[in-house]
């Protein structure tokens, strides 16, 4: 979706314009959401739109996630205690199983398909309430709390302000520049065949995962995970999430 220059303040289809960048790219390198856009026309400009697949992708969650986006929440439940949990808990969400979308893109290949599908899951299909639920259920501890925390609170000026997305992940709150967020057209790619498995399911696979992988992620102080060398680290601090579990909790 990063592609969409529309994306996420609008909803997308496959017809919306993506970001402004040529397919030979300038020394001056665009932001990466650009760069997006600029591989798409190089590609299409040298194989041409009826020799071209283009899926694009919303959130890609699962079994070796390497955004840390699941993992983080469900790493968090197991720790137990009081949970914050941000937001309005029926809003929606779109997530995708990247086996669901390598799948569907490996169908179309074999069928010999061309053009531009959005491929996530369809809106209104999960809540975010009921992903924060199954992640207590497949990973918490006994003692394991959620607090709701509506979004006015956590998004108050001061050194307690939380960044949204990032500090708690997939937080999307109720903001215009996020109102397309979680609503992309899947139309196209459900006609084509697209199958979505429920989220719990990805949510026990991926803790099954986290329970035997080998340690890849590096924590700070704090006990605040992220990968080596990522330039976005996701989940809040602890001693911050206690802070506004105590204000507003």
């Amino acid at each position: 979706m990063h592609a969409f220059a529309d994306w996420p303040a609008h909803v997308v289809d496959e017809g919306s314009a993506p970001h402004p960048c040529p397919a030979d790219t300038p020394p001056d390198q665009p932001p990466g959401n650009a760069l997006k856009a600029g591989c798409e026309r190089a590609v299409l400009a040298g194989f041409g739109a009826g020799r071209t697949l283009v899926l694009n992708s919303g959130l890609l969650v699962g079994p070796y996630e390497f955004g840390g986006r699941l993992p983080w929440w469900l790493e968090r439940m197991a720790r137990g205690g009081r949970v914050l949990a941000p937001g309005d808990p029926r809003r929606t969400m779109q997530v995708i199983d990247v086996r669901d979308f390598a799948g569907f893109g490996l169908d179309l290949l074999t069928a010999g398909t061309a053009g531009r599908f959005v491929t996530t899951a369809p809106p209104g299909r999960l809540r975010f309430g009921e992903w924060l639920e199954t992640c207590r259920e497949v990973a918490g501890a006994a003692d394991t709390e959620l607090v709701r925390v509506p979004d006015g609170p956590l998004l108050a000026e001061g050194p307690d302000r939380v960044d949204w997305w990032t500090e708690l992940p997939l937080w999307a709150p109720d903001l215009p520049e996020l109102a397309g967020v979680w609503l992309a057209d899947t139309g196209r790619a459900e006609a084509a065949g697209l199958r979505c498995r429920p989220f719990a399911e990805t949510a026990r696979d991926t803790w099954e995962w986290l329970r035997t992988r080998e340690p890849v992620e590096d924590t700070d102080a704090e006990g605040r995970k992220g990968r080596p060398g990522a330039a976005v680290r996701h989940g809040i601090e602890p001693a911050k999430e206690r802070r506004l579990l105590a204000a507003f909790g």
